[in-house]
């Protein structure tokens, strides 16, 4: 126990040591291959030096366990993170994007011909509706 720090210190640790916790546990499952195997556009290039890997995760679990010491000794909150918060989060976002490639919003990119407007549209649609019953499943 330590002695009473005032809120706002509590909070800004609490959220810079939830930031570099979730940055830590990315970089474990990316060394772990955690990573999208068909993504579309990006391929990850797995180029750390195989032999480094075992401290790096050591190294990992380390800093991973002296965060848990610092929130324990500071009682700062644990943070739950509601899965549908998270998944909705991400629709929005694909939503904004969408959104601003429907062919009339592409216009300030430069002149957009008839044939090109008439494959992009469809498929903007097809992706916006698809979003939408995602959005009601959930």
């Amino acid at each position: 126990m330590t002695e009473l720090i005032n809120e706002g210190i509590k909070r800004r640790l609490r959220v810079s040591l939830f930031i570099i916790e979730k940055d830590l546990r990315q970089i474990k499952d990316a060394l772990k291959g955690g990573h999208p195997e068909e993504a579309i556009f990006y391929r990850y290039v797995d180029n750390v030096n195989p032999a480094s890997k075992p401290r790096i995760m050591a190294v990992i679990a380390d800093m991973l366990n002296e965060i848990k010491e610092m929130r324990e000794i500071f009682e700062l909150e644990t943070e739950e993170i509601e899965l549908r918060a998270k998944i909705l989060a991400a629709l929005n976002e694909i939503w904004v994007i969408l959104e601003e490639l429907r062919p009339e919003k592409l216009k300030g990119y430069g002149r957009l011909p008839g044939s090109d407007k008439a494959l992009i549209e469809p498929h903007v649609m097809s992706l916006l509706n698809k979003l939408e019953e995602l959005h009601r499943l959930l």
